[in-house]
This record gives C-alpha cells, structure tokens and sequence, in this order.
C-alpha cells in the first residue's frame, strides 16, 4: 500500500483565532471517546459508498479520513479552522489514498460547476451561518448524478428541543458555532438536491443536546453527461 504526502495551500499557515484554538484543543479528545463508543461505525457506514473525486467539507481533525474506500481516487478535504487544518496534514501523512487539505467556506466553495462526484459533510451544519446557501453550493459542485453523503446532529423532539433552545447560545460560544437545535432536515428538504435515504439514529453520548442524528444520501438530479 503507497502512502500519499498530503498537499496543502498557502492559507493552511493562516492563524487560528482564539476560539478556534480552543476548540481544536477540546473537540478531539472529547469525541474520541464518542467515536469508540460507535460513532465510528456510523462514519465507516455513511462512507462506504464514497467513489470517484470526493469533497468533504468541514473535515475537522479528521475523524473520517480512515473510513473512506479504496473506490475513492481524489479527496479534497475543507477545513475553515487553521488548527484544524494542521491536525489534518499530520494524519494525511500515512493516509493511502491521493488527498489535499485546502481552508475554504461551505458558503462559498472555491471550485467549479459539477467537479466533484460525490461531497461529504460530518457534523459540520450546525456550524453554518447559511444552511440554505451551504447546501446549494453542495449542489453546484456535484456532478448531475453525484451523492451527498450527511451526517448531522440536529433538533430533537418537543422537550429535547426546548433543552436545546435553552442551550444553544452557550454552545455556540463554546463549540466555535456550534447551534445544537439546528434543524438540519428542514433545510435539506428545501434545498435543490433530492433525498434518497435518511436515517435517524443517536450519537453515543451522554451530552443530551447533540444525541438525535440524521444519516443519509442526498442527489444532485440529473445524469452525468
């Protein structure tokens, strides 16, 4: 098996803010234990159907770098944190796939029409100013055809809600954002690309706010000329 250098751009050297930092610094280690105790079977689960180029965007420190398959030839991997975009370069560098690390916003992806055949994203809606738009730039740069592979921790029933209704101004000023009532479905629903599959499933956690997940395939319409 070769392994691949990653390859990263100018702005991978940009400096994190001090949210940033401390967020880089918390999240690994707390969701390593998340990952243990079976988010790493839901990662390995969405992923194994990734094929040709892929995009994930928002990759973090990485969780999901050892789940994607051999049927994948390209991984571009976008991470807005510079402290993220550091972690990542480590554990690329015995990742056997091609793959390269580039700082970007899901608002606004730094690539053309219809480049990519599928796009994945890991618990990074919560965190997006502008789902709407987010999620039509997931849809500008999949191919006719190509799969949007989620995976988003979302706003559960009526008294869970309520708790994260209460919650949520302090979890966005300690998790870099993070808004645990976000309700993820809505604006998939609403947004151009076709639900194929979803599933509703829990984190396993003990943190009460970000436990209902929803995992599944979103489609560009269309076919791929």
């Amino acid at each position: 098996m070769t392994t691949t250098t990653a390859r990263t751009t100018a702005s991978t050297t940009a400096t994190a803010t001090r949210s940033q930092r401390q967020f880089a610094g918390w999240y690994p280690s707390m969701m390593e234990r998340v990952e243990r105790a079976g988010q790493s079977r839901i990662r390995h689960d969405q992923l194994a159907v990734a094929s040709g180029r892929v995009l994930e965007i928002g990759a973090g420190n990485g969780f999901s770098l050892d789940h994607y398959p051999a049927t994948v030839d390209d991984l571009v991997l976008v991470e807005p944190n510079p402290a993220f975009r550091e972690q990542l370069r480590h554990r690329l560098a015995g990742l056997a796939l091609p793959a390269e690390v580039r700082d970007g916003d899901a608002h606004d992806l730094a690539f053309p029409d219809a480049s990519f055949d599928v796009v994945t994203a890991s618990l990074l809606f919560c965190s997006v100013d502008d789902p709407a738009r987010a999620l039509a730039e997931v849809h500008r740069v999949l191919r006719p055809g190509g799969r949007f592979l989620f995976h988003e921790h979302v706003r559960g029933g009526p008294l869970r809600g309520a708790l994260q209704d209460l919650v949520t101004p302090l979890q966005r000023r300690l998790a870099d954002g993070c808004r645990a009532n976000r309700r993820f479905e809505e604006h998939l629903h609403a947004s151009p690309l076709e639900v194929a599959s979803i599933s509703h499933l829990r984190m396993p956690t003990w943190l009460p706010t970000i436990v209902p997940l929803v995992v599944g395939t979103a489609v560009r319409p269309g076919r791929t000329p």
